[in-house]
């Protein structure tokens, strides 16, 4: 059984967040409305915002990245809190499809974000393409602590991508559970937590913001 695949004693916190995904991934499932809305608002437009989308990150100056065709094009990236929908940092113009987040962002919380592109020496300030809106989170404070105290222990991949599951930490889930299911690789469970995880993380739902 996956479960006893700790490699040290854990916490009874952290073997309960072990326990968890495994029942999540006995329920393996994206509805089909989230992924029709993905398909149906990338369709309609020409810059597709890529990461973070529909995860949680642990930095607070995250990169965000979007694919557009952006030759004679420059960017401009709005982020705002999700609940407050107040304005909390915006990029300069520019050049290339990525932005380090200049300022960090608070832990715990959740932020919508787009893109605007206008074109390069054009007299109006007004875009000419605006992405739909991303959604992703900053890990808190607990789980920060949480993952750090696992981390300086040698844990286990499941451990470690069981976390990350709780903590909707996607894509650094799907590492985790590839290196699982490559020490075990005839685990049905192992298997399972990384579908689970490999969906959720190409799932890449464009959350729009609350009317």
């Amino acid at each position: 059984m996956l479960q006893g695949k700790f490699g040290n004693t854990v916490s009874a916190q952290d073997r309960q967040a072990v326990e968890a995904a495994l029942r999540a991934s006995d329920q393996l499932n994206v509805t089909p409305t989230q992924a029709a809305q993905t398909e149906t608002r990338s369709g309609k437009q020409r810059i597709v915002l890529t990461e973070p989308l529909g995860t949680t990150v642990e930095n607070t100056e995250p990169t965000l990245t979007w694919d557009a065709p952006s030759d004679g094009w420059t960017f401009r990236v709005h982020v705002e809190d999700r609940d407050s929908h107040q304005t909390v940092v915006t990029s300069a113009e520019l050049d290339e499809a990525l932005w380090l987040v200049s300022s960090p962002l608070l832990r715990g919380h959740s932020y919508l974000w787009h893109v605007e592109a206008t074109a390069v020496g054009s007299h109006s300030k007004a875009p000419i393409d605006t992405s739909a809106p991303g959604l992703f989170s900053v890990l808190s404070d607990a789980g920060e602590l949480q993952i750090q105290n696992a981390r300086a222990g040698n844990p286990s991949h499941l451990l470690l991508g069981s976390l990350y599951t709780h903590y909707e930490m996607w894509p650094e889930a799907v590492l985790e559970y590839r290196k699982l299911v490559s020490e075990v690789p005839d685990s049905p469970e192992a298997i399972r937590l990384l579908r689970n995880a490999e969906l959720r993380s190409n799932a890449q739902l464009v959350t729009a913001a609350p009317q």
